[in-house]
């Protein structure tokens, strides 16, 4: 028996740049977040006009960016592979613990429905890499 011990630098490439536009794209969703959290801090802070104290419309913008740090700190701390997981129960309108408490013929199912989608969302972003690198367009914009 032989073993191939060449290093597939396609393979690896492949894996740092789904790792990449997935950290992007979360990290653009946490920062819009983050925004729209300091502007609703300040609009209510607006709103109050002098009647509020400094200190009161400082916590509040303070709690707003700390939540969003916080938030933005978890995201970056999961694995590619967490956050393709969570998108997927996202899109199945579930989370971690809904399927935590389903029965186990049911999480099976479900298990097996996340890893036909994480297989799907790995091939079609395996073939657009090797379409671009080829120099052909990307289904999507034929």
């Amino acid at each position: 028996m032989k073993i191939d011990t060449r290093f597939d630098t396609a393979a690896t490439t492949l894996s740092t740049s789904n790792a990449t536009d997935a950290t992007l794209s979360g990290f653009q969703s946490l920062l819009a977040t983050a925004r729209q959290q300091l502007d609703e801090a300040i609009s209510t802070a607006t709103d109050n006009g002098l009647t509020g104290s400094t200190a009161r419309k400082t916590s509040k913008t303070e709690d707003a960016n700390a939540a969003a740090v916080k938030e933005l700190r978890d995201y970056l701390n999961k694995t590619p592979e967490q956050r393709m997981r969570e998108a997927i129960l996202k899109e199945m309108g579930l989370t971690e613990e809904d399927v935590a408490k389903m029965p186990p013929e049911e999480r099976t199912a479900v298990e097996a429905a996340i890893a036909d989608k994480v297989r799907e969302r790995l091939l079609a972003q395996a073939q657009e890499h090797v379409n671009a690198a080829s120099g052909q367009l990307p289904l999507s914009m034929l």
